[in-house]
């Protein structure tokens, strides 16, 4: 009997189905990455309205968003050991679209900024909620499938925010684009309130568990945390990169939004969805083998990443640049499904939402802010020498974190190894 049937007996409220609320989830999923990349579909014009430097554009893009998506991170994850997940993800569904739909109304910088972090703090559960559950609900060799399904929702709300985002911009403006983004998710909110049947609560810590915190438990699982470490650094190319490239490609290649909508937008959401579904594919197969390869798998993606992104930033025509574009998405997410499960095997299971909400924060944190924020800086120190061309020399800068996390993934496998014998066998 596996941990989501034990729940569905044991209890008197009736337990979603496992496939349904992945549905759910993943459809959750779709609009945050809609309403998150909005300010990076528009971040151009919004320059363009406020008078914006790339320090502060990317704030907006990046900082303003990630910290409180991550800080938040950390309370959701603790939450959802804790408290009902389904009431919790529909809650943060209503609260962040009304916060995207706010960005509309900004009047400023600092008015934008604000909106965005409202955004961010809604959105800080929808991961922590959605890995916890699918590895209450889902057996380790079933587990990689299904996250890659997961985080597939979130790459078709790239290609949302990208295609009808730009299109919405560049025909009515950049206020409509956010205006617009907002209804949906308060519409899934609903259904997952009263449709969505109760979502499994997190296990019971034992007694042989700290008496302290979750948090506590989590520092000490040391292979945990240079797992959550070396996710963390390769974010950057994933989450950081994302909200860059719409502007590098308008630089560089002297697209327009609309251009990029168009063009762009397709392509990364294609290579990312062939990436997640097939890593998901992929860590399926390796699971079988023990955790310690699915760690392995995740060094190895991180080192392929590399030649491939450069590869972006150095090509002259648009068409090869876009080709690499392709290539470099797939690789940029392949690791992903297979990370997710090895980090949520290694955490015990009272921790796996708090474990995903301080993996959230990380991330946040070094890939999603910090990185994001000194590529910006960068940029603006070579502009008056190299112009235009300031951004893909700080983009191609910010790749080395391709090595780091590569080098901290190798560290974290030899911890598992030694110190978590059990996970090295399917």
């Amino acid at each position: 009997m596996t941990e989501h049937e034990k729940m569905e007996g044991a209890g008197g409220n009736k337990v979603a189905r496992p496939q349904a609320m992945l549905v759910l989830l993943t459809m959750a999923y779709c609009l945050a990455y809609v309403d998150r990349l909005m300010m990076a579909v528009v971040a151009e014009q919004v320059k363009a309205e406020f008078g914006l430097s790339d320090k502060q554009l990317f704030l907006l893009t990046g900082a303003a968003f990630v910290l409180i998506y991550g800080a938040c991170g950390i309370f959701s994850g603790w939450l959802l050991d804790r408290s009902s997940r389904r009431k919790i993800v529909a809650g943060s569904l209503w609260l962040w679209s009304i916060f995207t739909m706010a960005c509309a109304m900004a009047g400023n910088f600092w008015h934008l900024a604000i909106a965005r972090a409202g955004v961010g703090a809604g959105e800080s559960a929808i991961v922590p909620a959605a890995l916890s559950l699918i590895s209450d609900s889902y057996p380790p060799r079933r587990r990689p499938l299904a996250m890659g399904i997961f985080y597939a929702g979130g790459m078709v709300g790239i290609l949302i925010a990208w295609v009808v985002g730009g299109w919405i911009a560049h025909g009515m403006g950049w206020r409509w684009a956010f205006l617009l983004a907002g209804p949906p998710g308060i519409l899934l909110g609903l259904v997952i309130w009263f449709r969505g049947g109760e979502m499994p609560r997190a296990a019971v810590a034992p007694a042989s568990a700290s008496p302290n915190s979750t948090f506590h438990d989590v520092w000490r699982n040391r292979p945990l945390m240079w797992l959550i470490t070396a996710g963390s650094v390769i974010t950057f190319v994933n989450i950081g990169l994302i909200n860059l490239m719409g502007s590098f490609f308008i630089r560089s290649h002297g697209m327009t939004v609309r251009d990029v909508g168009l063009v762009f937008g397709p392509v990364m959401a294609a290579g990312m969805v062939l990436g997640l579904i097939g890593g998901g594919w992929i860590g399926n197969r390796l699971a079988n083998r023990g955790t310690a390869i699915l760690i392995r798998f995740s060094m190895w993606n991180c080192l392929a990443m590399f030649p491939l992104y450069m590869g972006i930033f150095l090509a002259e025509e648009l068409w090869l640049a876009l080709l690499f574009t392709f290539l470099g998405t797939i690789s940029s997410v392949l690791y992903s499904p297979s990370f997710s499960a090895a980090y949520q095997a290694v955490s015990a299971a009272h921790t796996r939402g708090t474990a995903a909400g301080i993996s959230n924060f990380a991330s946040a944190l070094i890939g999603g802010a910090l990185a994001t924020f000194l590529v910006g800086a960068l940029s603006d120190h070579l502009r008056p020498e190299h112009g235009a061309d300031s951004l893909r020399l700080a983009m191609m800068a910010g790749m080395v974190t391709c090595l780091i996390a590569a080098a901290l993934f190798h560290i974290a496998c030899r911890k598992v190894m030694r110190e978590r014998p059990e996970l090295l066998h399917g």
